[in-house]
């Protein structure tokens, strides 16, 4: 059985651009929509790859990384270098 559809909402001037960028793409505003929020993580899965990078960097180095709010900060940091690019 497939999902089943759901309704947002929001502006018009908002569902309009949402209806402008789906049809230069040439697809629908619910898989633009799919898409795009595929794109951004949630804050658990931030965490999770901060948590990642920190097993990463000890299992390369030697080195374990603290678990303090400064060193946390800079790898999620790193990770957001590293996805804009």
């Amino acid at each position: 059985m497939g999902e089943q559809d759901t309704s947002i909402k929001t502006t018009r001037q908002v569902r309009d651009r949402l209806r402008t960028l789906a049809g230069e793409r040439n697809t629908t505003m619910n898989d633009l929509l799919a898409e795009l929020v595929s794109r951004e993580l949630t804050e658990a899965e931030k965490q999770q790859r901060v948590q990642q990078a920190m097993e990463e960097v000890r299992h390369a180095t030697g080195v374990t990384v603290s678990d303090d709010a400064r060193a946390r900060a800079l790898l999620q940091r790193l990770g957001q270098e590293h996805h804009a690019a």
